[in-house]
């Protein structure tokens, strides 16, 4: 099923932050991890809301990642509270594959054929989300979109 911002969708995980599943990867060991693992820059594009996070490569300032807590209606989560969310910018095939994954959804405010929102509530392991940063990280190095 191809979810769609009109339709209500309920996740497998059924807690908040607070009760997200044990081993979930919280927003702030992701932006520890990405500022180790590739020295990404951080900001904040929306000054009066410091709760969007955007991760650039240092070498080009290009966006690989974003992460925010959101409240669960705003993605159309049939349940109160708010969750912790990861987009990260992939192949559009890629992309295409994992919004109808348990964990996944169409990518929440950036272009949905090719970023993708993943859930930070545990219904994605930590190690796949690592992998999806490093493939995010190299397509945001790719120069052919460069003049």
């Amino acid at each position: 099923m191809i979810w769609r911002r009109s339709q209500k969708r309920e996740s497998a995980g059924e807690g908040t932050e607070k009760s997200a599943k044990a081993g979930a990867m919280t927003l702030q060991e992701l932006q520890g991890y990405m500022v180790s693992q590739y020295g990404a820059e951080t900001d904040h594009p929306i000054k009066e809301e410091h709760s969007i996070t955007v991760f650039m490569r240092p070498d080009n300032k290009k966006w690989f990642a974003a992460a925010k807590n959101i409240g669960c209606k705003s993605l159309g989560i049939d349940r109160a509270g708010r969750i912790d969310i990861l987009n990260v910018k992939l192949d559009p095939r890629v992309v295409a594959k994992l919004r109808v994954r348990e964990g996944f959804m169409p990518a929440w405010y950036m272009n949905q054929n090719s970023w993708v929102t993943i859930l930070l509530d545990g219904s994605v392991p930590n190690e796949e989300i690592r992998e999806y940063l490093d493939m995010a990280y190299a397509l945001a190095g790719d120069k052919r979109g460069k003049r």
